[in-house]
């Protein structure tokens, strides 16, 4: 089966974004941002693998590096290339 993760550059709903948090803190990871950082965020990234948030990005200022990113991708979808393709597409709108 292959699986097509959607990105979308809508900010999800706060729901969603606990439910992934919630994921992220069962395997004992560090769970990204307050929701309310991404949406002040110039520029955000939301993966989906159909309805469900599998992935956030987000471009963040650093005041002594300039910009910088911020993302987070829920365990079981880790190393398949989300990550990069989010980075990717985050960097295009960096500057």
């Amino acid at each position: 089966m292959i699986m097509k993760i959607a990105l979308d550059t809508a900010l999800p709903d706060q729901q969603h974004y606990a439910e992934l948090v919630a994921s992220l803190n069962e395997n004992g990871m560090e769970s990204p941002l307050e929701y309310s950082h991404f949406c002040r965020s110039r520029y955000v990234l939301a993966a989906y693998d159909q309805d469900k948030l599998v992935g956030m990005g987000m471009v963040e200022e650093n005041n002594h590096a300039g910009a910088g990113y911020r993302m987070a991708v829920h365990p079981r979808y880790r190393g398949r290339d989300i990550e990069h393709y989010m980075r990717k597409l985050l960097s295009v709108n960096r500057a």
